[in-house]
């Protein structure tokens, strides 16, 4: 079993590429040369974090402590390990990967928690807007509201 260096998930299998729980390269992190990917890590929200070094708008999540998650271009997974710190209700409620985010074209789009790696939606599901989300992509607009279990997740760009 591999043991992810960014959310410390142990249940990823030795042959998987990709960490179940937060998306991370396993592959790229076990290589040696380079740190774990900011992306990965929470910080508090300043004014120039929503533009990356090569000036291309950058979405996040921002959660009720103020901390954030950057959403770069490949596609993240959010899950239990992500959001364990943030729920007072039963973690179950929160499925291990609950929702994802990904950038397309300049746009972000949220679907609940189908990846590329697995076609299945949450279980309790993800609500955007206090609607909840069905088997399709939505577009994510700044300001947008997610809600998994009593999670709440501001979406900005």
């Amino acid at each position: 079993m591999k043991v992810c260096p960014a959310c410390n998930e142990k249940e990823n299998n030795d042959d998987e590429r990709f960490c179940i729980a937060c998306g991370l390269d396993l592959d790229k992190s076990q290589s040696g040369n380079s740190q774990i990917s900011s992306n990965l890590q929470t910080k508090k929200i300043s004014s120039d974090n929503k533009i990356s070094s090569d000036n291309k708008i950058q979405g996040r999540l921002v959660f009720s402590d103020e901390c954030v998650l950057t959403i770069d271009n490949s596609q993240r997974l959010i899950g239990r390990a992500d959001l364990k710190i943030y729920t007072k209700k039963d973690l179950n409620l929160i499925s291990r990967s609950h929702f994802t985010i990904y950038k397309k074209d300049q746009k972000y789009f949220i679907k609940d928690g189908i990846t590329n790696a697995q076609n299945m939606a949450s279980q309790n599901g993800t609500i955007l807007n206090e609607k909840k989300l069905l088997e399709k992509d939505y577009e994510l607009k700044s300001g947008d509201k997610i809600l998994v279990s009593d999670v709440l997740i501001l979406f900005e760009v």
